[in-house]
């Protein structure tokens, strides 16, 4: 049972991943699905791709776009398939914290009396 219908939805898969890795990358993007759940799914797109998957040389991308956020990209050369979307996704939740905090503070205050 999926526990993030939403954000799977919001997945797309590309070079390297099929609909059967999808239990994997559910479990592997536990930590990026947290990050996301304080947006309306339907402003999340998420892109996987993973290059020369199982060989040296893998490489292996996730990319977010929410709405009103730049996209954000993490890469990892990592040849575990695993360790390589663990590590990707870090870079990911990282950028996100960092785009969500300047969003955050450009936002105007309220002027102290």
């Amino acid at each position: 049972m999926s526990t993030h219908p939403h954000l799977m939805e919001r997945i797309r898969l590309e070079d390297g991943y099929n609909e059967d890795d999808l239990p994997f990358i559910e479990h592997a993007l536990a930590q990026l699905f947290a990050q996301l759940e304080r947006f309306d799914p339907s402003m999340v797109h998420i892109g996987l791709r993973v290059k020369d998957r199982g060989r040296p040389g893998m490489h292996t991308s996730v990319e977010v776009c929410v709405s009103g956020l730049p996209t954000v990209v993490g890469v990892s050369d990592l040849t575990d398939t695993k360790a390589a979307l663990n590590d990707a996704e870090d870079k990911v939740v990282a950028q996100l914290r960092e785009a969500a905090d300047r969003h955050h503070d450009r936002r105007p205050r309220q002027a102290r009396h």
